[in-house]
């Protein structure tokens, strides 16, 4: 009989064991639960935070863009200035800058686009058409003049000087 105790004692003790078990596993369970939560929940406000840190930067590197971007647009009027300025100098030197004239017909039209977008690629359409402008003036600066009336008289002179010679040498043959 005391073996039987000692069964029921041991099934009682196996059952007040695995009653306990499940208990811990449930216990176990139930803090991973929370832990899990408790992780996601950290993860999400870390996320928040680091967005909302990547925004503020994104805003100072936006601004010191801009700002860069107001310092270029001012540099390239400048030189727009200037540009229109040697225009003008070489037509008062009677020279005829047309084609850099004309060329720089449509750069307000430009400057008022890369005020708005800023983008790259319209400061490289600016900074295209002043130096394909510039290189025209230059070109036109380094021409020479051609005098039509000039030229006419200098081959008139020559064509007489060696008329008069030929005549000479007839003259002294005779």
């Amino acid at each position: 009989m005391e073996e039987e105790n000692t069964e029921i004692e041991m099934t009682e003790e196996e059952k007040r064991l695995k009653e306990k078990d499940a208990s811990d596993d449930a216990e176990l369970s139930s803090m991973m639960n929370d832990v899990t939560g408790t992780n996601r929940k950290i993860d999400d406000d870390y996320d928040e935070k680091m967005k909302r840190l990547n925004d503020k930067k994104k805003l100072k590197v936006e601004e010191k863009d801009e700002d860069d971007a107001s310092r270029k647009i001012e540099m390239l009027k400048e030189r727009l200035v200037n540009l229109r300025s040697m225009i003008g100098d070489a037509r008062r030197q009677g020279k005829d800058p047309l084609i850099a004239d004309l060329l720089l017909r449509s750069i307000n039209a430009k400057f008022k686009m890369v005020e708005i977008t800023k983008a790259k690629h319209d400061f490289e359409v600016i900074e295209d058409i002043l130096k394909k402008s510039e290189d025209e003036l230059k070109e036109t600066l380094a021409e020479t003049e051609l005098d039509v009336k000039k030229e006419i008289e200098e081959r008139l002179r020559a064509e007489l000087s060696k008329g008069k010679e030929k005549h000479d040498e007839n003259g002294s043959e005779a």
